[in-house]
């Protein structure tokens, strides 16, 4: 319920392209000028305010400042299991290909680098559509190791956690599988965009889990601007739609006790 709540929540609140379609929907069907005009000068300034490019990088760029330390493992470190966070792509049924959403695929191939050299023995993967279990059943975990196969990465450097819908159950469930595998949190690394790791690390220590952090996709401070820069961009929309989600995320989890 409160995963399908969030999802609903999610379109109205944190996405600045329902706004200004719900506020143009106000325009056309207002009776009072004074009412039009003010809907209508809301969405320009919506429009212009959440589609500029520089203001959401810049927001971005704070939002992940304080995990600027941990985007590199310290020297000498070793793992048992990189904990990768999911959401960072699905499987195409018919092609066999790994789409990826947003910039979030950094937390997949981050996590097989350190693999590949010998710092991390396992990559546990929860809750990403290309593992997860559907209502039915099914899932397309067969066709993701396959095609990681393909890429080099064998099938035994992977551990599927595959029921996980939100960031509060990627916490619990990895949890009760690190504690049957007899893995402590210190023999963890948690990956993760560096803008989600605030919830994620928070959700973690909830349930008594403080792994090492790494964090992916790093935001860069603005610079170089021209007016080029601020031209409208639907891309900063979608950016803002990340931003906004961690933030109501944080509140909803600390009022549901998560954090």
């Amino acid at each position: 319920m409160f995963f399908e709540l969030s999802k609903v929540l999610r379109f109205f609140l944190v996405s600045p392209i329902s706004w200004v379609l719900m506020l143009l929907v106000g325009w056309h069907f207002a009776r009072r000028r004074w009412v039009r005009r003010s809907l209508l000068w809301t969405a320009v300034a919506v429009f212009l305010v959440f589609t500029n490019g520089p203001l959401v990088e810049l927001v971005r760029y704070r939002m992940a400042a304080p995990y600027a330390a941990c985007t590199q493992v310290a020297p000498g470190r070793h793992y048992r299991v990189a904990i990768v966070m999911g959401g960072f792509g699905m499987m195409n049924e018919a092609t066999g290909q790994l789409s990826y959403v947003e910039d979030r695929a950094d937390r997949l191939w981050e996590a097989v680098r350190l693999y590949r050299t010998g710092i991390v023995e396992k990559i546990l993967i929860t809750g990403d559509p290309t593992s997860i279990l559907q209502d039915d059943g099914t899932s397309t975990a067969d066709l993701f190791l396959a095609y990681m196969e393909q890429m080099g990465v064998e099938r035994s450097a992977f551990i599927l956690e595959q029921k996980a819908l939100n960031t509060r159950q990627n916490a619990v469930n990895v949890g009760k599988m690190l504690g049957e595998m007899g893995i402590g949190d210190r023999e963890c690394l948690l990956v993760t965009s560096a803008t989600h790791m605030r919830r994620s690390a928070a959700c973690f220590a909830k349930v008594g889990l403080k792994p090492d952090l790494l964090a992916v996709s790093m935001p860069e401070r603005p610079s170089r601007l021209n007016h080029r820069a601020f031209y409208p961009t639907w891309d900063a929309a979608l950016k803002w739609e990340e931003i906004m989600n961690e933030w109501i995320g944080d509140i909803a989890y600390r009022i549901a006790g998560y954090v």
